[in-house]
């Protein structure tokens, strides 16, 4: 018998964003309520923001109702002026409330951003799955329960629109996200709120605007083209190529002809990451977010899969160059390493500095040896405003740096300040005298900085983001960099002829998949002891199924809390049904060393398999679960296998 949970009331005397009044659910009841747990330094809830942007818009006419909670995982993250302006960068058009002391997201017991929820017009929860929605997925839970709604009478017959203020669009720039230099010393300015690229002269003055200004994808001469929040640029072989970050793409400029094409990306939310160079086109990519020109190739930092990607021009192929996807912070050869989020790239002397955001470090990478290490950082939990020997040191989310003889400039985002990291290792490009491994403070006051780079005379280029200005730093003296002449930005959406969207909507990731059929759980005081140990799901058919023999059974798994203590050998696999009422599926696990006695983890796990009707095996269909399982780690007293029943659904035939 299926368990009716009533979802927690909403608290109205937190802060609310983006309405004119404080929502309840019981205000909204007769409607279907979607919360989206999310942080606005979290990529993957960037990925999300789409998603319910759409079924905001296919369910216009629908009692149903998006809200926000915003449950910030940094300090800077819980001041509301800060959400207000992530906000407006990312177009959200939906009632956030601040969660600010995490006092809604402990009432529904959220593990992991993003997770959303959906109430029912009845007030109960009908699912609650982290991780990011399949649109589709999504969208036939909303249309079931609203249909369901209908049939029992409790659905509202008014759509329950919360007002909310305009969006401004005003200024000469809007977030702009990144700058960069061009050998010439012409100043290039992702004008990311306004979905399109600024040339500038030195001084400022706008000779090309790159992109209309309307939010989507669309190659072709610079004034129809679309981009959708370009971030990092560099300039390689006479082109200028664009990080296109919410289109998952990278764009080339052809300067001289004044053509916008697609490199690489397909314009949808990838999933996978090649084993090999591919063709830059045939892969879906996941928020590339910064380039720099390396060795006649572009790296690229791909945020969205924790990884640094490796592009060839000419070819046009790409590939992974360090990272394995897991989102955690380790060292070591480039194909083992992991990072959180890389954001911001620089290379000198034969290193690639990376700002790794979500682990508020600085790490290094040697082109040649393709070792990596971290020159100043802790983990994805360790971050603050703290200046001296780079052991100790923190940083808060930056998301820029420019490498110097002196050091690397780091634009240390949520503190608000650009800093100098010295680092230890790097010789020949670290002036004489400079004390290795210390960071310090050359510039406050900024707000949110996503960007520092160095001109030709010496001079930095900072984008002060959440300011919306660029500044000139010269002799430690800021200065603001006057950006004018630039026609006034497009606004709305691309659409080519027939009013179709050009940007598609994918998910990505296993989490992507869909929502949870099972949500197993875990006795008190069992967990699985650090090592190899394997998590077994004994799939059993439903009534009057069977397993179909000879069948495959596909297994995709992925850590979904505490990557960095969880790893998954063989995330994907696949198995030969042996045919009836029941099969074991393993999955191995590797446990680190735990930093503590217990730590609360977690896997979810996509299993796709065959049923027949035992009594007829002629008659067959595919099936798919979706399932959450607990994987609680004991220092001490662990056993190295868990075993959980998994009941599949009948076949229905």
């Amino acid at each position: 018998m299926a368990v009716t949970i009533h979802a927690p009331e909403l608290d109205q005397e937190l802060t609310w964003l983006n309405t004119d009044h404080a929502l309840s659910l019981r205000e909204l009841r007769g409607a279907v309520v979607v919360l989206d747990f999310w942080t606005y330094c979290c990529v993957n809830c960037m990925h999300v923001l789409p998603i319910l942007r759409a079924i905001e818009e296919r369910h216009r006419d629908d009692p149903v109702v998006v809200i926000g909670v915003h449950s910030g995982k940094f300090d800077a993250e819980q001041d509301p002026a800060r959400i207000h302006d992530a906000i407006e960068r990312y177009e959200v058009e939906h009632p956030v409330v601040v969660d600010d002391e995490m006092a809604l997201w402990n009432a529904y017991a959220i593990r992991s951003w993003p997770t959303l929820v959906v109430i029912r017009p009845d007030g109960t929860i009908a699912a609650i799955a982290p991780g990011e929605p399949d649109l589709d997925v999504l969208d036939d839970l909303i249309v079931r329960e609203l249909a369901s709604a209908r049939a029992k009478g409790t659905l509202s017959t008014e759509r329950l629109p919360p007002e909310r203020p305009t969006l401004s669009m005003d200024g000469a720039l809007r977030y702009p996200g990144k700058a960069s230099v061009l050998p010439d010393g012409r100043v290039v300015v992702s004008d990311s709120g306004h979905h399109r690229v600024l040339v500038c002269t030195p001084d400022g003055r706008v000779e090309l605007t790159i992109g209309s200004g309307l939010r989507g994808l669309a190659d072709g001469p610079l004034a129809e083209a679309a981009f959708d929040d370009p971030q990092g640029t560099c300039f390689l072989g006479g082109a200028l190529y664009i990080a296109d970050t919410r289109n998952h793409a990278l764009r080339r400029v052809d300067l001289e002809r004044g053509i916008v094409t697609t490199a690489a990306g397909t314009g949808a939310l990838g999933r996978a990451t090649p084993g090999r160079r591919v063709p830059g086109r045939s892969i879906a990519l996941r928020s590339p977010w910064d380039l720099v020109a390396a060795n006649g190739a572009i790296l690229v930092a791909m945020a969205g899969s924790h990884q640094i990607w490796r592009f060839f021009p000419g070819p046009d192929e790409i590939e992974v160059f360090a990272g394995t996807g897991v989102e955690a912070l380790v060292d070591g050869p480039a194909d083992e390493s992991a990072w959180a989020q890389p954001s911001g790239l620089s290379v000198r002397g034969g290193v690639l500095y990376v700002a790794d955001s979500e682990t508020s470090a600085v790490r290094a990478l040697d082109l040649e040896t393709r070792e990596v290490r971290t020159v100043v950082g802790e983990g994805l939990f360790e971050f603050g405003d703290e200046d001296g020997p780079a052991r100790v040191a923190r940083l808060q989310h930056p998301l820029g740096v420019a490498a110097t003889e002196e050091g690397v400039l780091v634009a240390d985002t949520y503190n608000g300040k650009i800093k100098l990291v010295t680092d230890p290792h790097f010789g020949a490009g670290t002036r004489a005298g400079t004390r290795a491994g210390e960071v310090r403070t050359l510039l406050s006051g900024l707000q949110e900085p996503g960007s520092i780079a160095v001109a030709p005379d010496g001079t930095w280029i900072v984008a002060d983001t959440s300011a919306h200005r660029l500044l000139r730093v010269a002799g430690r003296g800021a200065e603001l960099l006057d950006v004018r002449g630039a026609s006034p930005p497009a606004r709305g959406d691309f659409a080519p002829a027939g009013g179709q969207r050009a940007a598609s909507l994918s998910s990505g990731g296993l989490l992507s998949e869909g929502w949870f059929t099972s949500l197993l759980t875990l006795p008190e005081g069992v967990g699985l002891a650090p090592g190899r140990v394997e998590i077994v799901l004994e799939l059993h058919a439903g009534l009057g199924s069977e397993l179909a023999a000879g069948a495959p059974i596909r297994v995709a798994a992925e850590v979904s809390r505490r990557s960095d203590l969880l790893c998954l050998p063989e995330p994907n696999f696949s198995s030969e049904a042996p045919g009836g009422p029941a099969q074991p599926i393993r999955v191995p696990v590797l446990v680190e060393r735990l930093p503590q006695a217990v730590v609360e983890a977690e896997l979810c796990v996509t299993i796709d398999y065959v049923a027949c009707d035992a009594r007829d095996h002629g008659s067959c269909a595919p099936g798919r679960i979706h399932v959450r399982i607990p994987a609680r780690l004991l220092a001490e007293g662990g056993v190295d296998r868990l075993s959980f029943k998994l009941p599949l659904p009948s076949a229905g035939l």
